[in-house]
């Protein structure tokens, strides 16, 4: 699925959810470099439009809200690992109508439970249970 998103600067916020459940993760893990990957990620999605022709974001479905449900892989600021690679990665929902990234979800593929399966079917039974969010 391929969405425009507008060349316009969109407001960024990390969902509570996120923030108790996965930051704290990131944190304790990259203790000096999680501020300033945070700061990269936020300043990334404030231009959202400008990471379209890139392999870091996948436009996944629209929700049943009317949003978009996007992937976003990112580095952690001092690693000599790639976006890709890295395994770290972003549950946004953006919507065009107000100009907001909503980050859902912030993990690394160490988040995911054995018992859980596939990345996908993970996050999308989170985003569900947590946001009332589906891929329509």
């Amino acid at each position: 699925m391929r969405q425009n998103f507008i060349s316009q600067k969109y407001s960024v916020v990390f969902d509570d959810y996120t923030q108790d459940h996965y930051v704290c993760d990131f944190e304790r893990k990259y203790k000096k470099h999680w501020s300033a990957t945070k700061e990269s990620i936020m300043q990334s999605l404030e231009r959202i439009a400008n990471l379209s022709g890139l392999n870091l974001i996948d436009v996944i479905c629209k929700s049943n809200k009317g949003t978009y449900i996007v992937k976003f892989d990112f580095k952690v600021a001092k690693t000599n690992i790639s976006a890709k690679t890295g395994g770290n990665r972003c549950i946004l929902e953006v919507c065009n109508d107000i100009l907001l990234v909503k980050i859902l979800l912030v993990y690394s593929k160490d988040n995911i439970k054995r018992q859980e399966g596939q990345e996908t079917l993970w996050w999308k039974k989170c985003i569900s249970e947590e946001f009332g969010l589906c891929c329509c």
